[in-house]
């Protein structure tokens, strides 16, 4: 049996479309439905949402325990890399709702935005899932053997220090302050670092050729919870299946999930150099430096060197602005190309980085297909989709 304390979250997302009952418990428990016989889920759930979840809950066999609140937790995403909102009336609240204790034998734990939990088990996953990470400890909650799930962000803020380097250190860190087991650190595309007493190993990720982030931390906590607690597999083992699966759910998003993942997904060698990235797109209009400020604001969050001719140089004569535009293209390793309106500036500068080797991931959401026949013909990656070409750019 596995038990699972988490979120019911109502998901919304403009770019790509999403509109949808979540939340990272929710979506583990479905995740893992017909995986493990008997699962077990504690959450919180708006009133008008307990019905859509009971429904679910009942036709995969979830045993649910909710707590009733006014209004589901709603987050609001303008695409899946932005900054979400989230709001509802059990927020305003001065303290959050505290949940009945959970004692069991095998728990994953996230933690949640409108409530406190505290669970007592014999081996524990907990995945914190907050930008300021609560520890397990001082949760109240116990373990026998427990194993965190953290990103490099949470990682660090546990540690104590938010610029800290050397994740591996952080890990042994807080493999003692914490008493765990075992401490996974996933660090975006350099992968995760499964940290233990008797050594570190790495885990690659899987590349996909459409990429949908949202839930895909609650994903890979929740296999690796399965195949960790539930099939007692090796923690090294547990989080390379986590990962794999991680890619399948990005690529199609269906749950449950499958045993295995439907395509062979390849692994990407991970390189402790950052990315040296060309921004190329037009910048004429206030929706053009919008959207050119959007992306080199996430291509740096992925850890990149960016330079973008409109952030670097400005606009000026041709007899300025070119040369340094030229030398930054042959400086980069990636060209990444807003095509929209297929600018005539941005597609000289597509067609320099091809003529130099270079790789080009192009972004575009309204085309004709033979307006692309250079593009593809010439091997750039071409996407529609904004979170697709930032992680494509960052392989």
């Amino acid at each position: 049996m596995l038990t699972i304390v988490g979120g019911t979250y109502r998901e919304i997302c403009e770019e790509p479309v999403w509109n949808e009952l979540y939340g990272s418990g929710f979506r583990a428990a479905v995740a893992l439905a017909g995986h493990i016989p008997d699962i077990s889920f504690t959450t919180c759930v708006g009133t008008q949402d307990v019905a859509d979840l009971q429904v679910v809950c009942d036709i995969y066999n979830i045993k649910l325990e909710a707590e009733l609140i006014e209004d589901t937790v709603t987050f609001e995403y303008r695409h899946p890399l932005a900054r979400p909102k989230w709001y509802s009336y059990e927020l305003e609240k001065p303290a959050r709702r505290a949940l009945p204790e959970v004692v069991a034998d095998n728990i994953l734990l996230f933690d949640l935005i409108e409530a406190s939990a505290i669970v007592h088990g014999k081996r524990v996953v907990y995945d914190p899932q907050s930008g300021a990470p609560v520890s397990f400890r001082s949760t109240g909650s116990t373990a026998k053997q427990l194993a965190l799930v953290l990103n490099s962000r949470e990682a660090r803020s546990l540690f104590g220090q938010m610029d800290a380097e050397d994740l591996e250190h952080v890990g042994r860190s807080l493999l003692k302050s914490e008493g765990a087991e075992v401490v996974i650190i996933k660090n975006g595309a350099q992968g995760a670092l499964v940290i233990e007493p008797d050594g570190i190993q790495s885990i690659p990720v899987f590349e996909t050729r459409s990429v949908f982030p949202i839930g895909s931390g609650d994903i890979f906590s929740a296999v690796f919870a399965w195949q960790w607690l539930y099939e007692q597999k090796s923690a090294t083992e547990a989080a390379l299946l986590a990962s794999r699966l991680t890619a399948q759910y990005c690529q199609f998003k269906y749950l449950p999930l499958p045993t295995t993942p439907d395509e062979d997904f390849p692994a990407l060698i991970s390189s402790s150099e950052a990315k040296k990235v060309y921004l190329a797109g037009p910048f004429f209009t206030q929706a053009e430096r919008w959207m050119i400020t959007e992306c080199r604001s996430k291509l740096l969050d992925f850890g990149n060197q960016v330079f973008s001719p409109y952030h670097d140089i400005g606009i000026g004569p041709a007899e300025y602005v070119v040369p340094k535009d030229i030398a930054a293209i042959e400086w980069c390793d990636v060209v990444f190309a807003v095509l929209d309106g297929f600018d005539p500036g941005t597609v000289f500068e597509v067609g320099y980085a091809k003529a130099l080797g270079k790789k080009v991931v192009g972004l575009v959401a309204n085309n004709r297909t033979h307006d692309l026949t250079m593009f593809m013909g010439t091997n750039c990656e071409i996407t529609r989709d904004f979170t697709t070409a930032v992680y494509k750019t960052s392989w």
